[in-house]
């Protein structure tokens, strides 16, 4: 699996790439944790997800 997580910054954009919903969630977590602001990760075809929604999603559903 491919995804992109990306923070927006004053300095312009932060992109990471993962390989799984748990590494991409846990940077996005850590970016997030670091002030980053509108930190979201995007899958293969291109859709953008907010962690909370990631996870619900992808990492833990149904909980």
């Amino acid at each position: 699996m491919h995804l992109v997580v990306t923070a927006h910054t004053p300095d312009g954009h932060l992109s990471y790439q993962r390989t799984s919903p748990q590494a991409a969630l846990e940077k996005a977590d850590e970016l997030a944790a670091d002030g980053h602001e509108r930190v979201v990760i995007t899958d293969i075809t291109g859709r953008d997800y907010e962690p909370g929604e990631f996870d619900s999603l992808f990492v833990n559903p149904g909980s």
